[in-house]
């Protein structure tokens, strides 16, 4: 997602988040320790918690919090801090649990769910939640029609409230119950109050009245966003009263804030080398999570010329050197090479890239291919390769440089490198001002439908400006999401080796998560599901 854009679809029943993650969950603090008595096993005495905690960040909010609207990493992590669903992803798993709901029940043919809502449940102002809210909010998000629209308009058919606690959902195809409940549970599907929401898009410096363990009370774009308990929560209080999001300007001062006590956690984004640092420093504690965002990968823009020529995207992906990436930036250890846009350890994962290509550059045959393209050492392909600096990675430049001599070593290219701030560059490739550019992904929702749906279908992959339309890729994604496991994963594979053979994105590799926390900070949980949880943080006074 987010960084980020679009994607949909569903999946069989015993599949839906069969997702085998290749990581350790590290998850720190959270969980109070025991200690044995004579009479038992005993809590032992709470420490006082700081009424405050403050979380740095070189990351922005990209245009607005409006769950409607909003399709970048922080501002939606925000919105999941202030709102929620009728379902949840669990912390430290990938299990669905009811949040909104109470209970539901699903017709025989799978099209047809009846859902049962909290009555306890009340937005920031008091009112309590009903089931026309739910539908209501759900109409708005599918009207407005904004980025990540699709996760439910593609879902629902249309929703009706039966009375004030029962939701009707039609879907439009018998989608898996797990499926159903992952695109619920997404930021897109949050109700918002009618009362005090615009049929239109908010934007900044405010948001909108949802329910969630915390309310907006002060947005200063470029400066930061406070966040303060919801009295009206129906749930588990927040574990801090007051939590500060304070934004800076690059990595260095993130870094500093973070040593000099400034700040109580950094998240997003540190250099590999001050994470390499921080790791070894013994006044701080570093908390790592699975290795699956963000995914990082090079877009051409498949109507621009000469990338309308599979040949060029070819004779680029034998160039690229994602090892060279991975242990020089990376150092070999926050990283690993990605040959698909199906990241390593999810369903159906497969590496195509490297079947195709190798897990080295051709020099050779990339030159035999950009000769078929009609370049050669007196005729060089002179392209611009763009990048965004600091959103995914400070070391941005130095990824780009490495492409820039990957790409250049065929002696039959010549790339110049430009870069431009986020919001700029954004305008740029949806403007299709731009031909190659580097990206990065979160999910969504966690299926290896949410990986290549929004890159490869025709009817899905708009916000991307890639162009790439072919109606046997379509139609296999659309068949993949209502299969059982075995037959599902070997249409993935196909839908895997297709693109690679066209090349439309080149995956380069897949992250881990790092915070890097004062020693005092309790409950950071950094799991699969993306979600920077801020009400389960908390800081003992010391």
């Amino acid at each position: 997602m987010r960084g980020e854009m679009n994607k949909n679809r569903a999946l069989s029943r015993t599949t839906a988040i069969a997702i085998v993650v290749v990581a350790v969950l590290i998850v720190v603090g959270g969980v109070a320790a025991y200690y044995m008595t004579a009479a038992g096993p005993q809590a032992p005495t709470p420490k006082r918690i700081k009424e405050t905690l403050i979380i740095g960040t070189t990351d922005s909010v990209q245009t607005t919090l409006d769950p409607a609207e909003a399709y970048d990493y922080l501002g939606v992590n925000i919105i999941q801090n202030l709102g929620e669903g009728l379902f949840a992803y669990e912390p430290s798993t990938t299990r669905i649990v009811n949040k909104l709901a109470e209970s539901y029940t699903i017709s025989s043919d799978r099209k047809v769910w009846e859902i049962k809502i909290r009555t306890d449940a009340k937005f920031q102002d008091g009112t309590p939640l009903t089931a026309h809210d739910v539908v209501w909010s759900w109409e708005r998000t599918i009207k407005l029609n904004q980025d990540p629209a699709f996760l439910i308009a593609d879902l629902i058919e249309r929703a009706e409230a039966v009375d004030r606690s029962t939701i009707k959902v039609y879907l439009k195809e018998p989608f898996e119950e797990t499926y159903v409940k992952a695109l619920l549970s997404t930021w897109v599907a949050f109700p918002v109050n009618p009362k005090t929401s615009p049929m239109e898009v908010v934007k900044p410096p405010r948001t909108l009245d949802m329910i969630g363990p915390y309310k907006l009370q002060e947005w200063r774009p470029g400066e930061h966003i406070v966040l303060v308990a919801n009295p009206d929560y129906y749930g588990e209080k927040p574990k801090t009263p007051t939590v500060i999001i304070r934004f800076y300007k690059d990595p260095q001062s993130l870094r500093l804030a973070i040593e000099r006590g400034e700040i109580d956690v950094a998240f997003r984004t540190l250099s590999p080398a001050d994470l390499k640092d921080l790791l070894n420093n013994p006044r701080l504690q570093v908390v790592s999570g699975p290795g699956i965002a963000p995914i990082r990968y090079m877009v051409f823009n498949v109507n621009k010329e000469p990338f309308n020529n599979k040949l060029v995207r070819q004779a680029i992906a034998y160039l690229v050197d994602r090892n060279a990436i991975v242990n020089t930036v990376f150092m070999g250890r926050f990283a690993q090479p990605l040959y698909s846009m199906v990241p390593i350890g999810f369903l159906g994962h497969k590496d195509s890239f490297k079947e195709v290509y190798g897990d080295r550059p051709n020099v050779e045959r990339a030159k035999a291919l950009l000769r078929q393209a009609g370049f050669s050492e007196t005729n060089k392909l002179r392209m611009e390769l763009w990048y965004t600096p600091i959103r995914y990675t400070p070391a941005e430049g130095d990824i780009a440089a490495i492409l820039k001599q990957n790409l250049e070593a065929s002696g039959m290219i010549e790339v110049e490198l430009k870069s431009a701030d986020w919001a700029t560059y954004r305008t740029l490739f949806r403007e299709e001002k731009i031909a190659v550019w580097l990206l990065g992904w979160f999910p969504d929702f966690l299926d290896p439908d949410n990986y290549v749906r929004p890159f490869y279908h025709s009817k899905a992959n708009g916000w991307l400006r890639v162009n790439y339309a072919d109606p046997d890729a379509d139609e296999l994604i659309d068949q993949q999401i209502l299969m059982p496991t075995n037959e599902r994963v070997r249409v993935l594979g196909m839908i895997q080796d297709k693109v690679a053979e066209d090349a439309p994105i080149i995956p380069l590799w897949q992250e881990g998560q790092y915070a890097i926390a004062q020693p005092n900070v309790k409950g950071i949980v950094l799991d699969t599901s993306q979600i920077f949880r801020y009400y389960l943080i908390y800081a003992e006074l010391t």
